[in-house]
């Protein structure tokens, strides 16, 4: 995994100067004990993702996203996407880079029935409150911005042991470096001590 030469995102911070962040310079489909894995940058390519899952059998319709982020990504979108769309993944690879964004891309999932229940972990409390479950349509979504200096008060290694506690159960995992939200070699390390095997 390395950080590659072009844009992945732009926006301006909370002081107004406009951020251009680098993001991964692959995407990367891979396993974690047998366990489909797709690792990316921007976090609505999980969308995708999981249109692509669903397509090859990794997962089913109606799946349960445990999603684990420094943000919730509830917001709607401009618009859904359409019953033409979803059933041809080139029109989803559109919908997903040319509508979406990295807050906007649950909604429109549940409302096609690609995903059904989320159980959403941005904090110490809900990662207390949300142990591992057994479940065979599961999709673990992690955002590696729960890594971001911002959410240090969070120990590192308990976020590192319980990310990989849920990894355990999931049928897919869907892995987003969140350019904007955090230092991409940070990302990095996370990453690598989740694909740690024991």
């Amino acid at each position: 995994m390395e950080v590659g030469e072009h844009i992945a995102f732009e926006d301006f911070d909370e002081h107004d100067v406009l951020q251009s962040c680098k993001g991964l310079k692959h995407f990367v489909k891979t396993d974690y004990k047998g366990t489909p894995a797709y690792i990316f940058d921007n976090n609505n390519h999980s969308f995708y993702f999981w249109y692509e899952a669903l397509d090859k059998g990794y997962i089913k319709r109606e799946a349960t996203v445990f999603h684990i982020d420094g943000h919730r990504d509830t917001r709607e979108p401009e618009r859904g996407i359409t019953k033409e769309e979803a059933a041809d993944l080139e029109k989803v690879y559109e919908y997903t880079n040319f509508v979406l964004n990295v807050g906007n891309y649950i909604p429109p999932a549940q409302e096609e029935g690609i995903i059904k229940d989320i159980i959403s972990v941005i904090s110490e409390g809900e990662m207390d409150e949300n142990p591992p479950v057994v479940n065979d349509n599961l999709i673990v979504n992690i955002d590696l911005d729960f890594w971001a200096e911002e959410l240090d008060y969070i120990p590192w290694d308990k976020k590192i042991k319980y990310t990989k506690a849920w990894m355990e159960e999931a049928s897919l995992l869907t892995i987003c470096t969140s350019p904007f939200f955090v230092d991409q070699e940070r990302a990095i390390k996370a990453l690598h001590e989740l694909f740690v095997l024991e």
